[in-house]
């Protein structure tokens, strides 16, 4: 039976792909499974598979053409199969994208308009028109750039979005430098960074340490954010967890209860410093780290106030919503063999993280550009089979009934797919009050964590007006 293959969606915000080749011809023969088009979204080029074997029927859409999601790309059939490709085309769309039968026959016949549009456009380019991706545009557009002044490194010279997000990158004012600084956990050493606050300190000023995510570095995002405190008058203290970054300890060993108790060590480190108000301290948590900023403080009477930016709440409930049934089926089978064999005096497996907690390809790109942005840096650092199992048995969001009247802040973006909402949600709801649920649309995972992104400007007042109600300033 006839399949059509279609733009893929691959994101709450896209709209829109790009077709930038065809690995098969009409006629060719194609296997389940086997990349047949390469597609370009606004943030990644990724390859479409066959839906099952067959043979490629048609092309609907031409190399170039720029289609809305679910548009129809291609029909597969079975050898031998007469399609009515315009009535198939038409009919499967509408079902695919709830659209009504007029749009999904307009969408069609845009598609096969779409190789005279593009063929109008290639004449443009040779006239002197600049040669960039949709996504590029887009970044372009958005950072106010002219992409006539940025060179491309695609085929034939095209801007791409790497190629604009390394314009983005070299002209973006990078997170100053805090006072290095060493806190003890357990004997280890964690190495950390203090960021103080710019004007005179004429008296001890309020403090918060942050609490890095999974990737256990304080690089990744918590730089940032020290500096924005800072500048609001809010001491922080950003470290690594131990075994990650600079920090002591067996490498990779990912412990949520482990990284608490190095919390709750800079937390103490941070009471002992004469420059801070012991009775102005704080938690501030981003993913994992902000389950962990629930823990901590529920368990330390010196935390007066808490924020938690995209928090992992639940962890089995987390890292089931990152993978398909089959898959999380898998992944505790593999984590049943791997304690079996520890049991009996064997070496546990090893993976990366993102074997464990695989980012969606929004996520994945940013992670991946800013470990090119600093090298060294490991946003896939090779953890233990077990600390799956850590995870899964981790419950923050039962902690966040026992604040007992320490104000709570849960930040959370509507368009956050590695992090859902439901664990914000989750979370608020066992939560004492003084609380507060924030939702903010437009605001995924990480895209955000930057000084020039309007959301960041709006999370850290929300942030830094918090933390002040919290500590009556």
């Amino acid at each position: 039976m006839a399949q059509l293959i279609v733009m893929p969606k691959l994101g709450l915000t896209m709209t829109e792909g790009r077709v930038c080749r065809w690995y098969k011809q009409p006629g060719e023969s194609v296997q389940q499974g086997e990349p047949v088009v390469e597609v370009e979204t606004e943030k990644i080029t990724i390859d479409v598979e066959a839906p099952e074997s067959g043979v490629l029927a048609e092309i609907l859409a031409p190399e170039g053409a720029t289609l809305p999601v679910a548009a129809p790309l291609a029909v597969v059939a079975a050898p031998g199969e007469v399609v009515d490709v315009t009535a198939f085309a038409s009919s499967t769309y509408a079902q695919s994208s709830n659209a009504p039968q007029r749009d999904a026959e307009s969408a069609l016949a845009g598609a096969k308009r779409a190789a005279d549009g593009f063929q109008s456009s290639q004449a443009e380019t040779h006239s002197g028109t600049i040669v960039a991706t949709p996504a590029a545009r887009k970044l372009a557009r958005e950072h106010g750039l002219d992409l006539s002044q940025i060179r491309g490194t695609g085929p034939g010279g095209r801007i791409t979005a790497e190629d604009v997000e390394r314009v983005i990158a070299a002209r973006r004012t990078e997170p100053g430098a805090g006072e290095p600084v060493t806190v003890y956990s357990d004997g280890l050493r964690l190495s950390g960074e203090l960021f103080w606050p710019q004007r005179p300190l004429a008296e001890p000023v309020p403090a918060v340490v942050l609490c890095t995510g999974i990737q256990g570095v304080k690089s990744l995002g918590m730089l940032l954010l020290g500096q924005a405190l800072a500048e609001a008058g809010i001491a922080a203290l950003a470290f690594d967890y131990r075994g990650f970054g600079a920090s002591e300890g067996p490498r990779g060993w990912l412990d949520p209860h482990l990284q608490v108790r190095d919390i709750r060590a800079a937390v103490a480190w941070l009471a002992g410093d004469a420059r801070v108000d012991s009775r102005w301290l704080g938690l501030v948590g981003m993913s994992f780290g902000g389950g962990h900023a629930l823990v901590a403080a529920a368990d330390d009477p010196l935390v007066r106030v808490v924020v938690a930016l995209a928090p992992v709440t639940n962890g089995r409930r987390w890292l089931r919503s990152l993978r398909a049934e089959w898959e999380w089926q898998t992944l505790l089978q593999q984590i049943a063999d791997d304690r079996q064999k520890r049991a009996r005096g064997g070496d546990g497996e090893w993976v990366r993280l993102d074997a464990l907690v695989p980012p969606d390809p929004e996520s994945r790109l940013v992670l991946e550009t800013i470990s090119r942005q600093q090298p060294g840096l490991e946003v896939f650092p090779r953890v233990p089979l077990w600390a799956g199992e850590a995870i899964a048995a981790y419950r923050p969001e039962e902690a966040a009934g026992r604040l007992n009247g320490r104000p709570l802040l849960i930040v959370h973006g509507e368009l956050d797919v590695l992090v859902p909402p439901e664990e914000g949600v989750a979370a608020a709801a066992q939560a004492t009050e003084p609380k507060r649920l924030m939702l903010v649309p437009q605001m995924g995972h990480f895209t955000w964590l930057r000084p020039d992104h309007p959301v960041f400007q709006q999370v850290m007042t929300e942030v830094i007006n918090w933390l002040r109600m919290g500590w009556n300033l």
